[in-house]
């Protein structure tokens, strides 16, 4: 029994992405396309605020499998090793956390990606790969608390600069 936690599909389908790239296999580019049309159709159902029913979760649930099959067909054949193991591995990994994979279908709660996440994160990993970066722990730390700062005021609707000013006033800013 595998726990059940939400799963970044975004990294998911990078991985299917450079899969299709290093095999030429078309599973994984089926599959790619095969979430992304029900991330589609879950869309469309939020905005009609209508769910899934079992018969419909049991064909994407049949759908995910099949791909899955026919990705383990395609692998017998595949060359080279390297590219073989990892797309092995790929294919263990999703039959493995198929239901997790599956979750954004059945709670609409939970998100399809975590881009907002991804966002923010890709600003520090950019300004750690410019050259001089950074130089100290501190110094990193100090980038991270005011970006933190700026990124919570544009979420609380509030004007960045004029929250900055207030705290160099020593004025509280409230969200």
């Amino acid at each position: 029994q595998t726990r059940m936690h939400q799963t970044n599909l975004v990294q998911l389908l990078r991985h299917l992405v450079k899969n299709t790239e290093d095999t030429g296999h078309l599973w994984s580019d089926e599959m790619r396309q095969f979430l992304c049309q029900a991330n589609q159709e879950r869309k469309y159902r939020i905005e009609n605020k209508n769910i899934f029913t079992d018969q419909e979760l049991a064909f994407y649930a049949d759908e995910f499998d099949r791909l899955i099959t026919s990705g383990s067909v395609e692998n017998e054949s595949c060359k080279p090793k390297w590219a073989k193991k990892k797309e092995r591995s790929l294919l263990r990994r999703l039959a493995k956390y198929k239901l997790n994979h599956l979750l954004f279908l059945h709670d609409f709660t939970i998100s399809f990606d975590n881009n907002l996440s991804e966002r923010d994160l890709r600003k520090c990993k950019t300004r750690q790969k410019m050259a001089g970066g950074f130089r100290v722990k501190e110094g990193a730390e100090m980038y991270c608390n005011i970006l933190s700062f700026i990124e919570t005021c544009k979420r609380c609707s509030r004007s960045a600069f004029s929250s900055i000013l207030s705290v160099l006033r020593g004025e509280p800013v409230l969200c």
